[in-house]
């Protein structure tokens, strides 16, 4: 098992794309590190340059002590598992698991003895003879980890392995694997465009955005500290909602206003924004996840605290309740216009043009549809962004 590195690495192709940028990551001896970001972020390149399988335009690959900018592939002592599985249809269970060892010319006997432990960690003991094509979903990619673990890599790199599972076998798999790594300890980079996914599985997640690295730290420092409002607003389910208001008030007692509502910022925010009080009367970013709206009716409010709306749409899913409501306060997208080529995305707004807005509420909520709603804001736990920079405006 060894740490892998990427110090300053690039990848620019032929056709002048820059998709990877300066990207700095350290995965330390033994930890599960998480790539996620949209579609075209550069996850999966920057993991096909560790593997080997992209060339490195610029910067230095580092796996344990090595450096492996050129050198092959099979010769990095590494394992990947691929979101199509990639088994032999004609083989065996036993015979794709222990193929890779065949390569090597490993002995028979010790073939047989390392599939048979992987087979029973993955509890695929009963189905070695069976071929590909006679096992489920789940079963096919047990098999592709497998044929990793056999090989006892310095590390594995895994490319989005639970993409084609259904929802049910994902949320399974994906506690599988989480728990197989930790037993085994080996080093894993593991891609993935689904941020649940990263932010349960990962004992750091790094979020990339266009080739940059935005923020590499732990699920809950991610969610609790993000850097900017790229990461606050694509870590969490549902979004944390974004809106560009102007603060008000004073450094001791910041406001913002809704249009014709004021929301006053607990004080204890400033201790922890101390920079906060340098954008009074200028616009910021005001963040606020929705699980930080609650329904007043149900809570003890503060007082400046509580905000009024309609029920714009209701979910209902027995342990909560997400009600969409509308406000007069300009949205914030975290995607612009240079995301992939394309327009920055609109807020979805309703018929009068109030920006739509969401909150996870008690499931015993009276909120009904189209009705009025109290809704309380918890703004001890709101975030602050530059507009400008979209950096967080913390110490």
């Amino acid at each position: 098992m060894a740490g892998v590195a990427l110090k300053d690495v690039n990848k620019v192709y032929p056709n002048g794309y820059h998709a990877i940028v300066d990207l700095n990551l350290e995965i330390q001896d033994g930890e599960f590190l998480v790539l996620v970001g949209p579609s075209g972020c550069g996850k999966s390149t920057a993991l096909r340059m560790v593997a080997g399988l992209e060339e490195i335009t610029g910067g230095e690959l580092s796996i344990g002590d090595t450096i492996v900018n050129d050198v092959h592939p099979k010769d990095r002592d590494i394992a990947m598992v691929f979101q199509n599985y990639a088994l032999y249809p004609h083989m065996s269970v036993a015979d794709n698991i222990g193929f890779p060892l065949k390569l090597a010319k490993v002995s028979k006997a010790e073939i047989t003895e390392r599939v048979g432990k992987a087979a029973e960690i993955l509890d695929l003991t009963d189905q070695l003879d069976k071929k590909p094509g006679n096992l489920s979903g789940g079963q096919r990619q047990r098999v592709a980890m497998g044929r990793a673990i056999v090989r006892q890599p310095k590390a594995f790199l895994m490319d989005e392995p639970l993409s084609n599972l259904d929802a049910k076998l994902r949320v399974q798999m994906r506690a599988e694997i989480a728990g197989l790594q930790k037993d085994l300890g080996v080093t894993t980079l593991y891609v993935t465009h689904d941020q649940v996914e990263a932010m349960t599985m990962g004992d750091r997640v790094a979020v990339m955005k266009r080739g940059y690295l935005q923020q590499a730290d732990t699920p809950q420092n991610l969610y609790d500290r993000p850097a900017n409002v790229f990461v606050a607003g694509f870590i969490g389910s549902p979004s944390m909602n974004l809106m560009k208001l102007e603060l008000g008030g004073t450094v001791e007692a910041p406001s913002v206003k809704i249009g014709d509502q004021t929301l006053e910022i607990d004080p204890v925010v400033t201790e922890t924004h101390s920079k906060l009080g340098d954008f009074i009367g200028k616009d910021i970013v005001v963040g606020i996840r929705p699980e930080d709206i609650s329904d007043a009716g149900l809570s003890s409010t503060t007082p400046g605290q509580t905000m009024t709306s309609t029920v714009h749409m209701m979910e209902s899913l027995g342990s909560e309740i997400i009600i969409h409501f509308p406000m007069d306060a300009e949205s914030y997208s975290i995607m612009d216009a240079e995301f992939e080529g394309e327009d920055a995305l609109d807020a979805i707004t309703d018929s009068s043009g109030r920006t739509i807005y969401v909150a996870r509420v008690n499931p015993r909520s009276a909120a009904t549809l189209g009705g009025t709603v109290e809704l309380n804001f918890n703004t001890t736990r709101m975030h602050f962004f530059d507009p400008e920079t979209g950096l967080s405006i913390r110490d």
